[in-house]
C-alpha cells in the first residue's frame, strides 16, 4: 500500500506566506512537492526572485507561460511529477484552465484536485452578446476557448475546494466533489500586539486620532471610492485613513484617487504606507477600524476577502459590504453595511467613531477557530487521508 503524496501547484506561492498551509499539511505526516511559479506580477511590476524559506516541503520554482491566468501554464511540471510520483495533484486555478489540463495529463495520471475562489455560475450568452456588441474577436475567442475547457476539462477534476457557499453552491451544480475551506491565515503573524507597541507604530507612522484603514489591491469592485465618499461625509469628526501609497498600481482607477487623496478635505488626514504581506500585521494592529468596502459587478462579486480574517485575527475592528463572501467570512462579527451605500459606511462610521470602542476578541476567537491555516490543513489532510483511505492506500 502506498501513503498519500500530495503535489501542490501552487501559483500564489511565489510569495511564501501563501504557502503556510502546507507546512502544516507536511506536519500532519503528508509528503508535499510544492510548484510555485518562479516570477510574479505585482500592479505594473514583474518580480523574479521567489522568496525563500525553511519549511518542511520540497519547493519548486518553476517558469510560467502564457499572460492569462486561464492560459498559463508551468514548463518542466513532467519532471517534477516523474520524480516525485505523487498520489494526487492540488492545484489553484480555475478547474476550467489550461493548467488543470496539465495537471491531468501529467505522467502517473494522479487524481487533480482544485482550489478555486470561482463564486458565480457561467453567463455564455451574457458574455458572448458582450464580445459582439464590441466586436472583439478575442474576447469571442476567449467565451468559446472557457467553454471548450469547461467540458473538456473541468468534468475530469476529482475534487473541488472553494470558499464560499456560493463556490460550493456553483461546483454541486455542475455535479462535481465539492469541500468548502477558508483560505487560512497564519496566527503567527497575525495576533494582536501589545498596547505599549502597538502606540509605538502608530507613532512612527504619525497616526493620533482614531484610524480607519483600508488594505487591498486598488480596482473598483473593491470599493475604495465607496469609503472615500463616505469619509468626506464626516468632516466634523477626528479620524485619519491609513492607506497603501500606491506605488505597485496604474491605470486610470489608481491615478483618480490619487488625485482625490491629494487634494479636498481628505488631504490631510491621509497616511500612506508601503509594506511586505509579512509586514501587514504591524499596520493592521496600528488600525482601529478596517474597511472593505467590495461592490458587486455583473461579473465579480468579493470571492473571499482574506484581509477580513487577518484583521479579526489581529482583534480590531472589521468592517465590510455585503458584496459576495464577505458577510459569511465574517461569521457574524464585526459590522456590515449594504454594498456600494456610501450614506450607510458613513452612518455606521459615525457610530463607531463615536462610540471608541475598537478592540474586537469574540472576532478573534472566531478567526483562530474557523479561519487559520491550520482550520485549512485539517481539511485538505482529511479530504486526502479519506481519497486515499478508498483507494486502499494507508
Amino acid at each position: 500500500m502506498t501513503s498519500p503524496r500530495l503535489l501542490v501547484v501552487w501559483m500564489a506561492g511565489f510569495q511564501k506566506v501563501n504557502r503556510r498551509v502546507f507546512a502544516e499539511v507536511v506536519a500532519m505526516g503528508v509528503p508535499v512537492r510544492l510548484v510555485v511559479p518562479d516570477q510574479y506580477g505585482l500592479g505594473d511590476r514583474v518580480i523574479t526572485d521567489v522568496e525563500a524559506d525553511d519549511a518542511p516541503y520540497d519547493l519548486t520554482p518553476l517558469t510560467p507561460k502564457g499572460a492569462h491566468p486561464r492560459l498559463q501554464t508551468l514548463a518542466g511540471l513532467d519532471e517534477v511529477a516523474r520524480e516525485f510520483r505523487p498520489t494526487h495533484v492540488l492545484i489553484d486555478a480555475d478547474p476550467a484552465s489550461m493548467l488543470a489540463r496539465q495537471a491531468l495529463n501529467l505522467p502517473g495520471g494522479a487524481p487533480v484536485w482544485a482550489l478555486t475562489a470561482e463564486n458565480q455560475p457561467a453567463y455564455y450568452g451574457r458574455d458572448l452578446r458582450a464580445a459582439l456588441c464590441i466586436r472583439s474577436m478575442s474576447k469571442l475567442a476567449g467565451v468559446g476557448l472557457t467553454f471548450a475547457l469547461r467540458k473538456l476539462v473541468e468534468r475530469r477534476i476529482e475534487h473541488v475546494f472553494t470558499l464560499s457557499r456560493d463556490g460550493t453552491g456553483v461546483f454541486e451544480a455542475r455535479g462535481i466533489p465539492v469541500t468548502q475551506t477558508p483560505l487560512g491565515f497564519d496566527p503567527d503573524l497575525f495576533f494582536p500586539m501589545p498596547e505599549i507597541e502597538r502606540q509605538a507604530v502608530r507613532a512612527e507612522l504619525g497616526l493620533d486620532q482614531p484610524v480607519i484603514a483600508f488594505f487591498g489591491r486598488l480596482a473598483p469592485e473593491k470599493g475604495l471610492h465607496v469609503l472615500i465618499r463616505a469619509l468626506e461625509r464626516l468632516e466634523d469628526l477626528p479620524w485619519q485613513l491609513l492607506i497603501d501609497d500606491f506605488t505597485t498600481y496604474g491605470g486610470a482607477y489608481a491615478e483618480s484617487l490619487k488625485v482625490e487623496l491629494s487634494g479636498g478635505a481628505l488631504k490631510d488626514r491621509v497616511v500612506f504606507f508601503e509594506a511586505r504581506h509579512e509586514e501587514m500585521p504591524r499596520f493592521m494592529n496600528a488600525a482601529d477600524i478596517v474597511v472593505l468596502p467590495s461592490v458587486s459587478t455583473p461579473k465579480w462579486k468579493e470571492q473571499y476577502g482574506r484581509v477580513i480574517q487577518e484583521v479579526m485575527a489581529c482583534g480590531r475592528t472589521m468592517v465590510g459590504s455585503t458584496s459576495g463572501a464577505i458577510p459569511e467570512v465574517m461569521g457574524g462579527h464585526g459590522h456590515l453595511f449594504a454594498e456600494g451605500c456610501e450614506q450607510a459606511l458613513a452612518r455606521l462610521l459615525r457610530r463607531l467613531l463615536t462610540e471608541a470602542r475598537f478592540d474586537d476578541p469574540a472576532a478573534r476567537d472566531y478567526a483562530l477557530a474557523h479561519l487559520s491555516v491550520q482550520r485549512q490543513a485539517e481539511i485538505l489532510a482529511g479530504v486526502l487521508r479519506g481519497a486515499s483511505s478508498k483507494e486502499g492506500t494507508v
